[in-house]
């Protein structure tokens, strides 16, 4: 009986076993060439086109199985209810939960979380699912999951004082908006005249980005050249040098992960007790840095 789902394999060898005698007996070869050599190579294109057909088979299929989701995602409400894990929670090792721990206790003494702090059994379940050691990096990670694991929890009740600066998002200027807006209220600077404007949609080359603000009570102009996908951290600069010019207090730190940098506005010396505390290192997966302490890259070129 054939498996579910695939065809059976008698149409398939009947059309190779034809591909082949076909190619054996019309197909003129070399003088010369030998009937061992035609049955050898008649045998080559018939396993060709047996194959071939066999690939090509289920295409019509896929096609319709790739049309009907995009039927599913365009008449799907955008007031739906997210999908929630289903089954035993994923289980965490005792040694892994104190580490869990440690990160959220850590993390909470510095001020990363806002306005809520999370119990840091929340993390347990989307821990236990990544096959690594637990560091900030991973608690952040599994915060964006804690409504899966745990249906009715909001994670924004924890990341107010958290912004991520997607590395491959769309640059555009609502986008780059956003993140002006998002930066400078995590920084506590208050801002007004907002204006971004920049080259969108995008021609071939760099997109010229200019961005106008009263930032602190005085005016503050970013300019850089930026990219379609690809994130610059002059934004991030420029919000973090006016916010210390002010003495708002608050400093702009971030950490990298392989999504681009998790942003965080931190007191004095909160960078350097969290990298002592966890023992972060600068050649480490995780490390936190005061974005100060960095220059502005281009975009395309996140370190």
């Amino acid at each position: 009986m054939a498996a579910p789902g695939l065809p059976r394999i008698a149409p398939f060898l009947a059309a190779g076993i034809a591909t082949a005698l076909a190619f054996f007996f019309f197909v003129p070869f070399s003088e010369g060439t030998g009937t061992g050599a035609k049955l050898f190579f008649s045998a080559i294109m018939g396993a060709f086109a047996a194959y071939g057909l066999w690939c090509l088979w289920g295409i019509p299929a896929l096609v319709g199985d790739l049309w009907r989701v995009a039927r599913r995602r365009r008449s799907k409400p955008r007031s739906a209810l997210p999908v929630h894990h289903n089954g035993p929670l994923p289980e965490l090792s005792a040694s892994r939960q104190a580490d869990v721990r440690r990160v959220v206790r850590v993390m909470t003494e510095q001020g990363v979380f806002a306005p809520e702090v999370p119990d840091a059994a929340l993390f347990y379940p989307g821990v236990a699912e990544m096959d690594e050691s637990v560091k900030p990096d991973t608690i952040l990670a599994a915060l964006g999951e804690l409504d899966y694991y745990h249906p009715g929890t909001d994670p924004a009740r924890f990341m107010a004082n958290l912004v991520m600066l997607d590395s491959k998002t769309e640059q555009e200027p609502a986008y780059l908006r956003e993140q002006v807006e998002a930066l400078a209220r995590i920084a506590d600077l208050p801002i007004t005249d907002l204006t971004v404007n920049a080259d969108w949609p995008p021609r071939d080359g760099p997109i010229p980005v200019r961005i106008t603000m009263q930032a602190g009570g005085s005016p503050l102009a970013i300019e850089y050249a930026g990219a379609v996908k690809y994130a610059s951290s002059h934004i991030a600069h420029a919000i973090d040098a006016r916010a210390g010019a002010v003495a708002t207090g608050r400093r702009l730190a971030w950490l990298w992960t392989d999504q681009g940098a998790w942003i965080s506005a931190l007191p004095a010396g909160a960078v350097e007790a969290m990298n002592m505390a966890l023992k972060l290192k600068p050649q480490g997966r995780c490390h936190w840095e005061w974005i100060s302490d960095s220059k502005p890259f281009a975009a395309g070129e996140a370190p």
